[in-house]
This record gives C-alpha cells, sequence and structure tokens, in this order.
C-alpha cells in the first residue's frame, strides 16, 4: 500500500469510520467523509468548551435558567386559528395542480 492510502486509510479508521468501507469509496467521498468528521469534532470541542464555561460561571438558579434556554421546540404552540391562517397562507402562494401532474414531478417527467 502507497504511504498516502495508508495514511489515509488511518484517518477514515481514526474518524470512526469501518475499516473496511474505505476501499469501497470513492476519493471524493472519503474526503467528504473526512470532512464531515473534522467539522463533529471541532462542533464537540466547542460544545465542551461552552459546558466548561457555563459549569464554572453558572450556578442554581442561573444554570437552571441557561440550560432551560437551550430547548429547540417552539415556546408556545399556536392557536388552532393562528395555525388554519399560516397554512391558508402558505397555501394560497402555492402552485395548484393535478395528481397526474404531481406523479410526473415524483418520476422526473414535468
Amino acid at each position: 500500500m502507497r504511504a498516502w492510502a495508508e495514511a489515509l486509510a488511518v484517518d477514515w479508521i481514526a474518524a470512526g469510520f469501518d475499516p473496511d468501507a474505505f476501499w469501497r469509496q470513492t476519493p471524493r467521498a472519503i474526503q467528504r467523509a473526512l470532512r464531515g468528521a473534522a467539522r463533529r469534532q471541532r462542533r464537540a470541542m466547542a460544545d465542551a468548551a461552552l459546558c466548561a464555561w457555563v459549569g464554572a460561571h453558572y450556578t442554581g438558579d442561573a444554570l437552571r435558567d441557561f440550560i432551560a434556554s437551550l430547548d429547540d421546540g417552539p415556546k408556545s404552540q399556536l392557536s388552532p386559528e393562528a395555525m388554519g391562517r399560516a397554512l391558508e397562507g402558505m397555501a394560497q402562494k402555492m402552485a395548484v395542480i393535478s395528481m397526474d401532474e404531481y406523479r410526473a414531478r415524483l418520476r422526473g417527467q414535468a
């Protein structure tokens, strides 16, 4: 095995990918996967740094408030009337098509 292929295979394995899958990848797929793994590692390191900082600076109620602020969900649900208005607004902006046109689009024939 050439030195560059060996180094790339080691990087592939170090990133947590299946060693046997390495040889079934194209160079572009390997590059994309390794870039994604590097991005994931940077994000994990940033998350760890944030956790360390928050742990050192927040206590008690401030920590609970911070954790509560991380909730990704909506803070309150829309009322049925507001939801209806939102859906009507979206529907008005959408083009009207027949089922045959829809099926043709799904098949890539439109």
